[in-house]
């Protein structure tokens, strides 16, 4: 990773402002410190706290950077200055390890809680912390060091990793030589960048001379195991490294908050819940078809927030799996040699046999010998291997690169180059306070026909075509505390949700009505024809004429001849939009990461530049401010 140089050394800048001490610091200083208050003796007087000169070549984010460092660096002196001065029980050592974690679906946060727990076991005392709630002085302070991280779409870090990572990644970021490290990436394989959040810490804090005492851990989905392997390794390291810390300055000395108890249910243990009901909600013209879906939670106590997420445990479609055992020749029933289960329940229940791991196509391109499949494989770019894959399962590559190369090619090589099938993540449509016991799912239906055979979604037609009602369905829960509507129910919100989009705003919407929050709502949906594809049209409409929805924009792309689009709307009623960010409205996307949530975004940039007479600078600066303040948050697939 390459940096540009600046016209002042690093080591220059540095004397220039700790050299300062006599004046005044800044009221824009950002920094945090994580220590208890000092005294009230022990405050210092303006002209003995440092601040940064206005005539020195920093830019906004160095200076925030050095604010929050300073203060930080002298609250920890004031601290060890006032307890100096006490009569007070002799203090107490012990070894603290701080563990941040950058999550967007709560995967991170639960291995970061588990490694936690595990570190106590080792003589550790743990504070887990938020990325949000890391700021580069608290970096600065410790010696001991987990990261736990997903990677977020094509490659990018989780909305509350972003801003410590910008902050970390700038030229004026300290040496971190006293620090003691080790990462653990979380990601999935059929993603290009893979890990990628997770390797870009890993070698940002070594290139400032953080010391990795135990290697990198890259996960893919199935990441129970190697998340347990990495803690277990890593902790009996990373404890004799540093030294001890005492109860009076130790930055991980910071109480803990009483937490809310954890579920019991997880991939592993899955709750089993009724499907009670299932119902189309798209109209028979329609080009496509979404369902909504209601389980019932019965005596099993889980309960979740408006944002969260279900995760079904689906099975593959019967004739997927009887397909591919006919094309290996091999009864269904036979036990596998792998598996103490039959051919038909690994593959039905078991392994991804819908998407093809990335470890099945160097397979096959190497059995084949196929020119075009090993270009596309081994090229840097990969964009033309994920356009070739688009719509091809399994048993459409073993048709065409492995049909006459079964002798050296069986069932067992197919099934060690199979991922796990893995759970699919819905965002929840419903609000337990409006629906006690229940839970509720909005989802398009996936089908389309490819290489003239019939395809079809995992999850999505396991719902809709093979469970029936009053079934149990397995399932657990993925809490999303940063998709959440706010506290202060005064506040407005925006919500931006074309399609199945429309999905957490069901939900806020019920959670703001069942709280009696005073605040707006303002909600933008669109679809391709309002006549067959306006979701939940009843209910929108009764929660405007009742007030509780405050505004509703509607954009039907194909209801003219131009088309329109949610982020077109948002630039129409640009004014009025910039007008409740002012007010400190949250603003929410969901639905599609590739198109619609940049474009939004984009539409977003030109709202607060043009209504906040900003420039495109100060705009880009406006909205991450949003993100910082968890006042713009996303939602997006």
């Amino acid at each position: 990773m390459s940096h540009a140089e600046k016209e002042v050394p690093q080591s220059q800048r540095l004397s220039q402002v700790t050299n300062q001490a006599s004046h005044p610091l800044t009221s824009q200083s950002t920094g945090r410190s994580t220590d208890q208050a000092p005294a009230q003796a022990n405050i210092l007087a303006p002209s003995q706290i440092p601040f940064i000169p206005q005539d020195l070549p920093f830019n906004n984010l160095q200076r925030q950077w050095l604010g929050g460092f300073l203060a930080g660096l002298h609250s920890r002196l004031l601290v060890v200055e006032g307890n100096a001065g006490q009569s007070a029980a002799a203090p107490i050592n012990h070894r603290p390890i701080t563990i941040i974690y950058g999550s967007q679906t709560g995967n991170a946060e639960a291995v970061a809680e588990q490694a936690a727990t595990a570190a106590k076991a080792q003589g550790l005392t743990p504070t887990v912390l938020d990325m949000d709630d890391v700021d580069l002085a608290l970096l600065s302070s410790i010696e001991r060091l987990l990261i736990v991280t997903s990677t977020y779409g094509e490659g990018e870090m989780p909305d509350n990793a972003q801003a410590l990572w910008d902050a970390i990644s700038d030229d004026l970021t300290p040496r971190l030589e006293q620090l003691h490290y080790s990462v653990l990436a979380l990601g999935d394989t059929s993603y290009d960048e893979f890990c990628l959040a997770g390797k870009l810490w890993d070698e940002r804090l070594a290139q400032l001379g953080a010391q990795r005492i135990n290697k990198r851990i890259d996960c893919d989905i199935d990441y129970e195991a190697p998340a347990q392997s990495w803690i277990d390794d890593t902790l009996p390291n990373i404890a004799s490294k540093g030294a001890d810390a005492t109860n009076a300055n130790s930055a991980a000395n910071t109480g803990e908050a009483p937490k809310k108890a954890k579920s019991t249910y997880n991939r592993n243990n899955p709750l089993q819940a009724t499907l009670t009901c299932k119902t189309v909600l798209t109209q028979p013209a329609s080009s496509k078809e979404v369902m909504h879906f209601e389980f019932s939670l019965g005596d099993s106590g889980e309960t979740y927030q408006a944002g969260d997420a279900l995760n079904i445990i689906a099975l593959n479609r019967p004739e997927l799996v009887s397909q591919i055992l006919q094309f290996f020749a091999v009864d269904g029933a036979k036990t596998a040699t792998s598996s103490e289960l039959s051919y038909t329940q690994l593959l039905s229940q078991q392994l991804e046999i819908r998407n093809p791991s990335k470890e099945l196509v160097a397979a096959l391109a190497t059995l084949s010998d196929d020119k075009q499949l090993n270009d596309l494989l081994w090229q840097d770019d990969k964009a033309p291997l994920v356009n070739f894959l688009w719509g091809k399962d399994c048993l459409d590559l073993l048709t065409t690169y492995a049909d006459d190369k079964k002798q050296q090619f069986n069932i067992e090589d197919f099934i060690g180059l199979c991922k796990p099938l893995a759970p699919r993540a819905y965002s929840i449509s419903s609000c337990i306070e409006k629906h006690p016991g229940e839970v509720h799912l909005t989802i398009g239906s996936v089908r389309y026909n490819h290489q003239q055979r019939e395809h079809f979604g995992v999850c999505s037609t396991y719902l809709a075509d093979i469970a029936e009602v009053g079934e149990s369905i397995a399932c657990y829960f993925s809490p999303n505390k940063n998709f959440a509507i706010p506290t202060d129910g005064s506040l407005p919100i925006i919500m931006v949700g074309p399609g199945t989009g429309i999905a957490p705003f069901r939900a806020f919407l019920e959670a703001r009505e069942t709280s009696a929050a005073s605040g707006a709502n303002w909600l933008f949906f669109g679809d391709r024809n309002s006549g067959t594809d306006f979701l939940y049209r009843e209910e929108l409409q009764a929660m405007q004429q009742s007030g509780l929805l405050t505004q509703l924009d509607l954009a039907f792309s194909r209801d003219q001849s131009k088309k329109i689009y949610v982020q077109d709307k948002m630039r129409e009623q640009g004014a009025q939009l910039f007008k409740y960010l002012e007010q400190g409205a949250y603003f929410y996307i969901c639905g599609d990461a590739l198109r619609m949530a940049k474009d939004v975004e984009k539409a977003l940039h030109d709202v607060v530049a043009k209504h906040g007479q900003m420039s495109a600078e100060q705009a880009v600066d406006y909205i991450n401010k949003l993100k910082k303040n968890k006042r713009y948050v996303r939602d997006v697939y």
